[in-house]
């Protein structure tokens, strides 16, 4: 396949063939695990269902505010689309336990071959060189356009220094009210800190006992936030990684199995693609009815990416090109998304009416902002990330270009 970008456009294939190589991300490290990039899609495309219902239900005037899950289940009296949409924000635990995955990788791989771990200095450095300033630059639009808004530029002034550092959750015990979704990178950057010395588990050379650590691990600190940091009046508490780390583990976890299932070769099978439903199933499902079981959602996402790794027809799905494409811009999307909702929905809800059944009217509204998020954020990602994507302090091998079709 030829991917050089300025390849001469010969029909609607070509252009599309030119926007994939504009569009598709570049490795750190020139090795693309597709599946990865397709369950970034999977969450991130979760976390925006969640955000287009939540702000749509309080501006077509159908419920007057979502923040608790009764008034979401109040809410979702009038269509079955609310309960999936509710339990969208858990795509953001999706995203802790790919960051675990993924950051393990290295290091897990490294220690089983008994090799030396990689430079501390150049993870540390690829971390700030990648996330840094396409964060920054975004915070900073925010604080522009919410600036004319609240005229008080000055009030928000600490929410955005408090933001630019990570530390608004610690400080302000509340979401950051330049962006509200910059809570869960607070949290990526606590373990984005603790990752070298987390590792250190896979020296462990006893397979059974390593793993069993991790999944204590999982289970302790699941049952920690769920017993005592959320029902904690601290609130500060919750924006900490403890209140998350088992999800991280979760993603230990699966580097380990997908390391040694890697080794003896990658087989695909029918059977593993029910597990990929039964999982995606039991999510919501502890989710909405079974919350003494929160402390098993790890296993269960573990369990639904491993259906998406071993299964013939949920791993085809999760390696679809534009799925892997769009995945790949996971991170813009999730920066900008509810800034993007926000402001269209407000000229867009004019079209909403509630006489209307919930579901269409819903859908209209889909159709009329998703668009305009994917085209937006493919901007920005093109001119605000994905340069940063090649330029690092740290060296590393030439990068690959992630256009894979899956084949």
């Amino acid at each position: 396949m030829n991917s050089r970008p300025h390849a001469r456009l010969t029909g609607p294939a070509s252009v599309g063939e030119w926007l994939a190589v504009k569009l598709s991300r570049v490795t750190s490290s020139g090795e693309l695990i597709p599946e990865i990039d397709g369950l970034r899609f999977i969450a991130i495309s979760a976390v925006i269902f969640h955000h287009l219902m939540s702000i749509y239900l309080p501006q077509s005037g159908r419920s007057c505010v979502v923040r608790t899950p009764d008034e979401w289940f109040a809410a979702g009296q009038q269509s079955w689309l609310v309960f999936p949409a509710y339990c969208g924000f858990f795509g953001v635990h999706l995203f802790f336990v790919i960051s675990g995955f993924i950051l393990a990788l290295p290091f897990a791989r490294r220690s089983f071959n008994r090799l030396p771990a990689p430079p501390l200095k150049s993870y540390y450095i690829r971390r700030v060189t990648r996330i840094e300033p396409p964060y920054f630059l975004c915070l900073i639009l925010c604080f522009i356009q919410l600036w004319p808004k609240t005229g008080d530029g000055a009030g928000l002034l600490p929410h955005l220094l408090a933001s630019l550092f990570y530390g608004h959750g610690l400080i302000y015990g509340q979401h950051s009210v330049i962006n509200s979704v910059t809570w869960s990178l607070e949290i990526e950057i606590q373990f984005y800190l603790l990752v070298p010395f987390l590792v250190r588990m896979f020296g462990m050379r006893n397979v059974a006992t390593r793993r069993a650590l991790l999944a204590g691990l999982i289970v302790g600190f699941g049952l920690l936030s769920q017993w005592y940091i959320e029902p904690s009046p601290q609130p500060r508490l919750r924006f900490t990684l403890f209140n998350f780390l088992h999800y991280f583990l979760a993603g230990f976890l699966l580097a380990d199995f997908y390391l040694t299932r890697k080794e003896n070769g990658f087989r695909r099978y029918l059977s593993w693609d029910v597990v990929t439903v039964l999982a995606a199933v039991a999510i919501p499902l502890v989710l909405i009815h079974y919350p003494r079981y929160f402390f098993l959602l790890p296993f269960l996402v573990a369990l639904l990416y491993a259906g998406f790794f071993m299964g013939r027809i949920s791993n085809a799905l999760v390696r679809l090109r534009w799925v892997v494409i769009t995945g790949g811009m996971c991170y813009t999307l999730y920066l900008y998304h509810v800034m993007i909702i926000g402001a269209l929905q407000t000229k867009t809800i004019a079209l909403s009416s509630i006489t209307r059944p919930l579901t269409s009217d819903f859908l209209l509204q889909c159709l009329l902002i998703c668009p305009v998020i994917f085209a937006a954020c493919g901007l920005l990602f093109f001119f605000t990330e994905k340069p940063f994507m090649r330029w690092s302090l740290s060296p590393r091998p030439a990068p690959a270009v992630s256009v894979s079709t899956g084949d």
